[in-house]
């Protein structure tokens, strides 16, 4: 019976594969079945696989490239086949316990759900460039379901590579939609609030990638999934979550309150890398959260962004160009 599948959705990756191929065979509980989906890859992905010492995968090649959102779907048709399935990126890695922690927190979780370890930042080379998570570390958990979607409303999402999904040999509880920046984001919240069960995992397990060949570096440029769809996607999610009429209400305006912000931090990030595309995302962006809301959003990041320079470092923007290694 098949327990463990790890599947990796790739295009075009032979410059990172092979870390990643690494790491899985460095696991103290390696996976029964390691697929991996080449989304039409036209350099040396296909050669990687096929010669890689140690551990064996199986390649399932597509005939086009169907874009990274349907690789991820076809990645999910291998749910029914085993009790767990982790999704890994081509590009990104995880540490040699993390299977054996995750599947051993989520041994009583009865059915479908999902369990996830905490995530560090490494830069092209490897070197841990900062960590995703702030909360502490700690025992393993349960976590009530409108916790973990606040997080993943805020776009402060679990990223996708630390989770191991529970499918219990069972169809996917959700699909990937077609929200090629925030899928993620969506997709973990939509299986968490359909199958009831998450467990967190306090530890840094997981790493992933930063580099300006990834997807989210790629979509930069298109304001519909630059900035739209992240709204989108927040406001999908914040529908789903429990509790009193007025609680609710206040949480929408929070929200509706750190996109101004998140915006605000794309539209630093454009002046110094594309500056023509700053009106466009000003535009949008009154359009989306409305005059209050983009106020509150301006002045929340200058305050934290004048705390950061009196700290010695740089503005959230600045950061983000330099750990991504964006030209400015």
């Amino acid at each position: 019976m098949t327990e463990l599948i790890t599947v990796i959705p790739v295009h075009n990756g032979e410059r990172f594969l092979p870390a990643t191929l690494d790491c899985i065979a460095a696991q103290t509980q390696r996976p029964d079945r390691v697929v991996v989906f080449d989304n039409g890859s036209t350099d040396r992905t296909a050669e990687v696989v096929a010669n890689f010492p140690g551990l064996h995968c199986e390649l399932r090649r597509n005939g086009e490239n169907i874009g990274g959102v349907g690789n991820l779907n076809r990645c999910l048709s291998l749910s029914s086949e085993t009790r767990f399935l982790h999704l890994l990126m081509a590009d990104d890695l995880v540490k040699p316990e993390f299977y054996a922690k995750l599947r051993s927190a989520m041994t009583t979780m009865k059915g479908r759900g999902l369990g996830y370890s905490f995530n560090e930042n490494i830069s092209q080379t490897g070197e841990v460039i900062g960590r995703h998570q702030q909360r502490p570390t700690g025992p393993a958990r349960r976590v009530p379901l409108n916790d973990f979607l606040v997080p993943q409303a805020e776009l402060s999402t679990v990223l996708l590579p630390g989770v191991v999904l529970k499918t219990d040999f069972q169809p996917p509880a959700c699909l990937f939609r077609d929200f090629p920046q925030v899928a993620d984001a969506l997709f973990l919240a939509e299986w968490a609030t359909l199958t009831g069960e998450v467990v967190e995992v306090a530890e840094f397990l997981c790493q992933y990638r930063l580099h300006p060949f990834n997807a989210s570096s790629r979509n930069m440029y298109d304001l519909q999934h630059f900035v739209v769809d992240e709204w989108r996607v927040t406001q999908m999610v914040s529908g789903w979550m429990k509790g009193p009429r007025l609680a609710r209400a206040v949480r929408r305006l929070r929200f509706r309150c750190l996109h101004a912000a998140r915006i605000q931090v794309k539209i630093d990030m454009m002046q110094l890398l594309r500056p023509s595309y700053v009106a466009d995302i000003r535009r949008k962006r009154l359009e989306l959260v409305g005059v209050p809301a983009t106020a509150l959003g301006w002045t929340a990041v200058r305050v934290r962004d004048a705390m950061r320079r009196l700290s010695g470092r740089p503005s959230r923007a600045a950061e983000l160009i330099s750990n991504a290694h964006l030209s400015a």
